[in-house]
Order: structure tokens, then sequence, then C-alpha cells
């Protein structure tokens, strides 16, 4: 057998000079070198999934996720201040802050449900089949993000008068903040 094949299958040092090396010292081959990448190296290839299916690595839906973080950290402080000082939305400018940030994350809602493709535990691949999508969010998350994104305003028309619910839906927003632990744990 060639030395050179040999020494290229089995990673051995060879005397012979490589044509490639820019010193003209010896190399060592390795097939791993060729099969493998090196550690570390990303990779610029664009993963096709289904139209309108949105990876969840994609820049723009990492900067989108980012925006609701800060929407969460308002929450958790408007939340406990409405919980323990207002009995009811009487604060105009703050009710009109809590109803942008819950359309923002009613949004959310409907982008997680039906167009952000999740990573399969068991075979780390991305499932992009809206159907597959759609209840694994259902299954899951769904009726505590619906329930957190309900208008205050709203609570309190639906709900008997005697039943405070008031502060006790506020408190549900704070839900919100298992977004904060599940970004930083990718």
């Amino acid at each position: 057998m060639n030395k050179r094949i040999w020494s290229s299958i089995c990673g051995e040092k060879t005397s012979e000079v490589d044509g490639s090396s820019i010193d003209g010292s010896t190399t060592q081959y390795s097939i791993a070198n060729d099969v493998l990448p090196s550690l570390g190296a990303r990779s610029h290839r664009r993963i096709a999934l289904r139209r309108f299916i949105v990876s969840p690595f994609d820049p723009r839906y990492r900067a989108w996720e980012m925006f609701l973080v800060l929407l969460v950290f308002y929450t958790a402080w408007a939340s406990p201040f409405e919980f323990g000082f207002l009995q009811k939305p009487s604060i105009k400018g703050l009710a009109i802050a809590d109803n942008i940030v819950n359309v923002f994350f009613a949004i959310d809602i409907i982008l997680m449900t039906l167009f952000v493709a999740y990573l399969d535990k068991n075979t780390y691949l991305l499932v992009d089949d809206p159907k597959k999508i759609t209840w694994r969010y259902m299954k899951s998350w769904f009726i505590l993000d619906t329930m957190s994104t309900l208008p205050s305003e709203l609570v309190l028309v639906i709900l008997p008068g005697n039943v405070q619910a008031y502060g006790l839906f506020n408190m549900l927003r704070l839900w919100r903040l298992r977004r904060v632990s599940e970004m930083f744990s990718r």
C-alpha cells in the first residue's frame, strides 16, 4: 500500500514532504480533518424550513425574544406595585402601558403557536410541522400565557364584583418571568 495513503488513513507522520505545506516541513495527515469541522466552527448554511416557519436560532427571532425580556422586566416591576397598592386600574398611564405590553405578549403567543420551529429533544432536529408546533405549545404553556395577557379591565367586567381578581391577575403576569429563565437556559 502506498505510504502516503496509509499515513493519511492512520494519521501517522511521514517523512515525505507535503506539496501543500508552506515551509516544506512534515505534516500530519488525518481523515478527521476532511470529515469533521474544527472545534468551535460555525456553519453559515441556512436551515431549510417550511414556508413561514421561523428558526428559533434566527437572529431576528432572538432580537424579538430580547425585546420581550425587556417587557418582562417592566412586568416584574409593575405587577407587584399594582398588586400591593391598587385595588382597580385607576392610574390610566399604567393601565395603557400594561395593555400595550399585553398586546406584544399576545403577538408572541400567536408567533409561538404557529410559526416558531422547536428542537426535538430526542433527535435534535428542528420540527417545522405547524400542527406539531401548535400541539406542543397547547399542551405546555398556552393556557397560562393566555391568562397572563388578559387585560385587567376585561377581567373586572367578566368576574363578579365580590371576587378580588385584579391583584391575582396582575400576579399571574409574573408568569412571564419564565421567559427569562428559558432564555438563559439555552
